[in-house]
């Protein structure tokens, strides 16, 4: 028994409630405008959405050696000697002395070695200041030449030798006493040939060769005991060459004084190899 209700709507009524929907709502958007940016969803960060951070390689800096001047360094065989290079330095002072007061003296000296008359001319001259410079050579020769023969001993045959001022003593006597002998021998000589002023003229040839050798020998003496070479032998075999030139040149100086006096060859060969020749050989039978 139920009852059956059939609704019927209002068309115009309906279509004024429709209408009113739009007309508020575009009032309520000018009072409070909306905003309708669309919210992001947060999702989840994964692991491998993120960068992954760099390793940090190792730096490896290798440092370029530069090519420096590196000398070479030599222990002195003779550590604690003072005294010899105060000798050494006396030599040098003496060599001061003349260098700028007597240059041209020295300059003479040399060009006496080659030239004859300009050593015949040294010999004539009797100037006090010139015997003095050459007083101050003479000196400087002995005091250098005992100086070198050791060296030269020393790095030829007696290896790792102290020099002490005895061994110094007897090598300076020694010296000393072949040079003053041997012209003792060649004044005997020339009284018993009556070659008296050849003999003289010659001893003074043979006394400017050893100041000569003097000034050439300082500076060979002072780098061999203070160059910075592992081994100065070359140094001590150039100095032992300039001496044998030196000697050759005194044995060629020898005969043109000697043959001038008309003097037989057979003693002119015994005057001179016998007193020149035979000690240089002793000398290197010594050495060597």
């Amino acid at each position: 028994m139920g009852a059956n209700y059939t609704y019927y709507q209002d068309t115009t009524a309906a279509y004024n409630a429709s209408a009113e929907v739009p007309q508020n709502v575009e009032k309520t958007s000018t009072t409070a405008p909306v905003n309708y940016t669309p919210k992001r969803k947060k999702q989840e960060v994964q692991s491998s959405d993120y960068m992954a951070p760099r390793q940090q390689a190792e730096m490896q800096s290798t440092q370029l050696e530069q090519n420096s001047l590196v000398l070479p360094n030599r222990e002195r065989q003779y550590p604690g000697h003072d005294w010899l290079t105060i000798i050494i330095f006396v030599a040098i002072a003496l060599f001061a002395s003349i260098r700028y007061s007597y240059a041209k003296y020295i300059k003479q000296l040399f060009l006496s070695l080659f030239n004859n008359a300009t050593s015949t001319r040294m010999l004539n001259d009797k100037n006090y200041p010139v015997f003095h410079a050459a007083f101050r050579l003479e000196a400087i020769f002995y005091i250098i030449f005992p100086i070198f023969l050791f060296q030269c001993l020393n790095l030829f045959k007696y290896q790792n030798t102290a020099l002490t001022p005895a061994l110094l003593a007897l090598i300076f006597g020694s010296s000393l006493l072949y040079f003053f002998g041997k012209k003792v021998i060649y004044l005997t000589l020339g009284l018993m040939f009556e070659t008296q002023n050849e003999t003289r003229e010659y001893l003074f040839s043979y006394d400017n060769f050893n100041r000569s050798l003097s000034l050439v020998f300082l500076p060979v003496v002072i780098l061999i005991q203070f160059a910075p070479l592992k081994t100065p032998v070359f140094i001590a075999i150039l100095g032992l060459i300039i001496l044998l030139l030196f000697n050759l040149i005194l044995l060629r100086r020898g005969a043109i004084i000697l043959l001038k006096k008309q003097f037989s060859l057979f003693y002119l060969f015994l005057y001179l190899c016998t007193l020149e020749i035979l000690p240089l050989l002793l000398i290197y039978k010594v050495v060597v």
